[in-house]
């Protein structure tokens, strides 16, 4: 079949992208010709990451195309590829296209991919009900949500699964020891809540607990977290190195101690909780849908925090 794989934008380290390229990765592995369809352009070196053999094209080649626009491209892709079958992953919503599933040809199964709980993200499938085949939840929990949002509609459980490193490889992970070092893996923008890392680390050294943070992500606010990271007085514990390749991120998660989720809002599932627990790094997250319903059996394979409460991550991380 000829499978198109929808979404916002190729980029490193973002867990919307990440799970799109490995989703083409198995559909090409079973014999499908697959096409990543970007709202928004991508950079040379970000299109690096996509998988020898996986096409890609974006809808939008200028800056300053209307909505209309942006329609039209989305419509001109599709009447030109032909494609079988279009997963759309709304993690973050393509640009536009969300909102215009009802648009896309008649012969195209759509197969939105609900991967975070926003209201966003159910709005658009919600007015376009008509449109859609069968919808697909990264977690439980979406998917509970999703069918009480679109009854009489097939909803499917489709959890996201990580390549398990090698008995030695997790053998030679970090001992136990001080500093203790903690590790934040993801985009340093908005829901991600990353500027309330230094408050986290200021309330361990509050508890007599020596610490260090490894930040391994790009994003409008890597500034203004270094600045915080002044402000608390926590700057020469923080290191925040070039964000590495996939074995290079495997390598660090073993060599911290704890990975910390601080979002606000929004994960579906949290494909960094996923690695770092397969790596025999302990996350310490949010407690938000997708998270404590599937991710992380609390006390077992990681522990919760309160959503935006720097000293109950600190508790979790101190006792």
């Amino acid at each position: 079949m000829n499978i198109a794989i929808c979404l916002n934008k190729v980029q490193p380290r973002d867990g919307t992208s990440h799970f799109a390229t490995q989703l083409g990765e198995m559909l090409m592995a079973a014999g499908h010709a697959v096409t990543l369809v970007a709202g928004m352009r991508s950079q040379p070196h970000e299109l690096a990451h996509v998988p020898t053999g996986m096409a890609y094209v974006h809808t939008r080649p200028g800056r300053w195309g209307s909505i209309a626009r942006d329609i039209s491209n989305i419509g001109g892709v599709f009447r030109r590829a032909r494609f079988d079958v279009a997963f759309v992953c709304l993690g973050v919503p393509p640009r536009h296209l969300a909102h215009f599933l009802h648009r896309l040809p008649d012969t195209t199964a759509i197969v939105p991919i609900v991967g975070t709980d926003r209201l966003f993200t159910y709005d658009p499938l919600v007015k376009s009900a008509a449109a859609w085949n069968v919808a697909v939840a990264e977690s439980p929990r979406l998917m509970t949500e999703l069918e009480d949002r679109v009854p009489g509609k097939p909803v499917r459980l489709l959890t996201t699964g990580v390549p398990h490193p090698t008995d030695a490889e997790v053998a030679s992970r970090a001992a136990h020891g001080k500093p203790l070092r903690l590790l934040f893996v993801g985009r340093l923008a908005g829901r991600k809540n990353v500027l309330m890392l230094p408050a986290i680390l200021a309330a361990c050294l509050r508890r007599g607990v020596d610490v260090t943070l490894t930040v391994c992500g790009h994003g409008p606010d890597r500034e203004p977290l270094m600045e915080a990271c002044h402000a608390a007085g926590v700057a020469h514990l923080v290191d925040c190195p070039d964000v590495p390749d996939q074995a290079g991120l495997y390598e660090t998660y073993r060599q911290h101690h704890g990975l910390l989720l601080t979002s606000s809002y929004g994960e579906g599932l949290g494909l960094v909780l996923l690695e770092a627990q397969a790596n025999g790094c302990v996350p310490v997250a949010s407690r938000l849908l997708g998270v404590f319903d599937f991710a992380i059996e609390e006390g077992v394979t990681g522990l919760l925090a309160e959503i935006k409460n720097p000293e109950d991550f600190a508790e979790q991380i101190t006792t």
